[in-house]
């Protein structure tokens, strides 16, 4: 048990105050000093440094064979480029338009997609293992053939196998209607 002196009343003191003695506190008393800018480095798959690529924009591009492995592609307008079998693996495509693009065959594994735009891309026989495709538009996508283990496609409406439900049966007429 510790003993301790008696009680020493203390002015009151403003919650303005209080914050810049806390904060001269935890600076170790050397005086306040301004906030640095918060440094955010981008994803990167690998441990090397992610580049990107010369160009910004690529519709209809022919990428086939490609090595883009682990490159910043976010934002890239590629719509109906050719990308059979290129190797994206690691990569960043966030915001990507790949509307219509050919993906049959390549490798996409650890690839992000979040907000991309996939509407009618092919991606059969690609491999998206451990890809990350949140909320990303997907109609008319096709998959057939894909390797989707570990695949994340939250919020982006793409159903993976079974069946489609059948339709509800239509409503009967309304009383007095034919």
């Amino acid at each position: 048990m510790t003993k301790t002196g008696p009680a020493v009343p203390m002015a009151p003191v403003s919650a303005p105050a209080l914050a810049t003695l806390m904060a001269a506190a935890l600076l170790g008393g050397g005086g306040l000093r301004a906030a640095e800018p918060l440094v955010v480095e981008p994803y990167r798959a690998s441990g090397s440094p992610a580049a990107s690529p010369p160009w910004r924009q690529c519709p209809g591009c022919d990428l086939r064979g490609t090595n883009l492995r682990g490159l910043l592609l976010n934002g890239m307008d590629l719509r109906r480029a050719d990308l059979r079998g290129a190797d994206l693996r690691g990569s960043n495509l966030e915001g990507a338009d790949l509307t219509g693009a050919d993906l049959r065959g390549a490798h996409l594994q650890q690839v992000r997609l979040t907000n991309a735009d996939l509407a009618d891309a092919d991606l059969r026989r690609a491999n998206l293992r451990d890809a990350v495709i949140l909320q990303a538009l997907t109609p008319g996508v096709q998959i057939e053939g894909a390797v989707l283990v570990g695949a994340d496609f939250s919020g982006s409406g793409l159903v993976v196998g079974g069946v489609e439900p059948p339709l509800p049966p239509p409503l009967p007429p309304l009383p007095g209607q034919p």
